[in-house]
């Protein structure tokens, strides 16, 4: 994974058409095309026209343009980087980039000219290809998209922690770390890099190097200027991912047997951000390793509390008030989690649990049956 967060990464496109959008009505349309087939020929007539519905913001007859002028000059490298632009515009990213590669092919030199282009986002266009096969977990063509996107900006840790990530599911895991490293170099202040590369020798088991990339991290959020930014959008961004530091490193702290430091550390995370959800689902699960049941309790309310249809909220919620041995709040935990998903197996073991402890063996016996049942039909899928 990317991210410790459960919440899903998304980039979405902004494409800088360089200028106002002038609108034509058809007939003037029509008419300018006829003017420019007269003077200037098929190809250029086609290109134009399609700049103009480029402008107005019709791009299905400014794809359609753009396929005529590669018809009447396929050895023209413009004509596919334009019909490219259409392709972006419609948000159809990876025909996009493959028209921009035709062109860069036709003539290489035109990297340079795009990529000094400033009215174009062409990194956004090659990254979000990208992104589409690494949700596709095409991850051999999601590395080639986010390679050519790394031309436009070399310094995109967006673009490098993704190539590191599709390294890692492609087992190149050599390629991955020296990736992460190069990361940190060019931009030394993007916490989710330290925070990647952390979870990348977890799972590579090395934890001396896991415990000290994330005690960086937090040198570098524990600085005094770190939140000391005007722009709220990018204080509330900054304050998550410290916060996301502190967990990330009391859970390698806990795993490590180090729960008082952890602890201290933990706590910080939910000072600085009580009110966001992945925040408090993490905090919670820390204090559940502590064997801090009911302390986990707080965290988990306060995640459905903020999202209503939160399964994992309420099953740990549910296993929490099990754990402490509240076996009422327990089966109510479960019962919501089923309500919202009938198919959580785990929640009919846990009730059945509550329910026995309960003395309710009916309803224990009900509920374990129906559970084993779910876990089969899972297993089966």
């Amino acid at each position: 994974m990317l991210s410790i967060y459960r919440d899903v990464y998304e980039e979405l496109l902004t494409l800088n058409r360089g200028g106002e959008v002038k609108h034509f009505n058809n007939f003037l349309l029509v008419l300018l095309s006829f003017i420019l087939l007269f003077f200037l020929g098929c190809q250029s007539q086609y290109i134009t026209a399609g700049k103009i519905y480029i402008d107005q913001e019709n791009y299905d007859a400014a794809i359609e343009q753009f396929k005529k002028a590669v018809e009447a000059e396929p050895q023209n490298h413009e004509t596919y980087i334009w019909l490219g632009k259409a392709y972006a515009y419609r948000k159809l990213y990876e025909e996009a980039c493959k028209q921009t590669e035709k062109g860069i092919s036709l003539d290489p030199k035109k990297l340079d000219a795009l990529k000094k282009d400033i009215s174009f986002n062409y990194w956004a266009v090659f990254f979000n290809a990208g992104m589409k096969h690494v949700d596709n977990k095409e991850f051999d063509l999601a590395l080639k998209r986010i390679e050519r996107s790394l031309d436009f900006e070399p310094k995109s840790a967006q673009s490098l922690n993704y190539l590191a990530y599709c390294f890692i599911k492609l087992k190149r895991d050599d390629d991955a770390e020296k990736t992460y490293k190069k990361t940190i170099e060019l931009v030394p202040d993007n916490v989710d890099t330290y925070v990647n590369l952390a979870s990348f020798y977890r799972i590579s088991e090395k934890k001396e190097e896991e415990e000290a990339i994330l005690k960086k991290a937090r040198k570098i959020v524990e600085n005094p200027d770190w939140l000391k930014v005007e722009n709220e959008d990018i204080l509330k961004q900054r304050k998550k991912e410290t916060s996301m530091v502190y967990i990330e490193l009391g859970n390698v702290l806990l795993r490590h047997e180090k729960p008082e430091e952890a602890e201290k550390v933990l706590i910080k995370a939910i000072e600085l951000s009580p009110e966001d959800k992945d925040v408090n689902f993490n905090y919670g699960i820390a204090l559940y390793e502590l064997n801090k049941y009911m302390d986990a309790v707080t965290p988990f309310k306060k995640v459905v509390l903020l999202d209503s249809l939160d399964k994992e909220g309420y099953y740990y919620l549910g296993a929490a008030y099990l754990k402490a041995e509240k076996y009422n709040d327990a089966i109510e935990a479960c019962t919501k989690l089923l309500e919202i998903d009938p198919e959580y197996c785990e929640a009919y073991i846990n009730r059945a649990y509550a329910q026995r402890e309960l003395g309710n063996t009916d309803a224990a016996y009900e509920d374990a049956e129906i559970g084993i049942e779910c876990q089969k039909r899972r297993e089966n899928k």
